[in-house]
């Protein structure tokens, strides 16, 4: 008797842990595939920001009128899609597409950087090295908010001058 009420028991137990297992599964996949967490799982950084100028320093200026960046998930990794408006009303369009294994990445619509690799260090900060001719000539941070909805990027440049820009941007929705 009490061997059977425990098989019972276990039984329950193991039924709530297979429907709760169900539950948390991704539409579109049968029971028995593992569902690796995705890039939008793992990364907050996603979606679109805009630069909050007000909150921002740039040394030396002058700041850009404007500068919205994108995120979005690739089959290689994150890409990064960055508009510039400069001081001049010249536009910018820089774009790459990485993912956080330290390989270099080739960046396009860009004077001062042609390569970035990509560092995580946690759900909430990234590193990147910039480089140039395969030179580094720049390091940036960038850190996304505990309540996701700011992301803060501290940029430390050599070449071709001396920079150093603390840029805060809101999420745009």
């Amino acid at each position: 008797m009490f061997n059977l009420k425990r098989a019972s028991c276990v039984a329950a137990v193991v039924a709530t842990l297979q429907v709760s297992g169900f539950a948390q599964q991704r539409p579109g996949t049968s029971p028995g595939e593992i569902n690796p967490p995705t890039v939008q799982d793992q990364d907050l950084v996603l979606g679109a920001w805009q630069l909050d100028l007000a909150r921002s320093t740039f040394s030396p200026g002058p700041p850009p009128r404007s500068e919205t960046r994108r995120y979005q998930e690739e089959h290689e990794g994150i890409k990064a899609e960055i508009l510039t408006v400069n001081a001049d009303g010249s536009r910018a369009l820089m774009e790459y597409t990485s993912s956080f294994n330290d390989v270099v990445a080739v960046v396009t619509g860009s004077t001062q950087t042609d390569a970035v690799k990509l560092r995580k260090l946690d759900a909430y900060t990234a590193e990147s090295e910039l480089s140039y001719n395969s030179k580094v000539v720049g390091r940036a941070r960038r850190v996304v908010s505990k309540d996701a909805q700011t992301l803060t990027i501290t940029l430390d440049r050599t070449a071709p001058a001396a920079v150093h820009n603390v840029e805060v941007f809101r999420r745009v929705n």
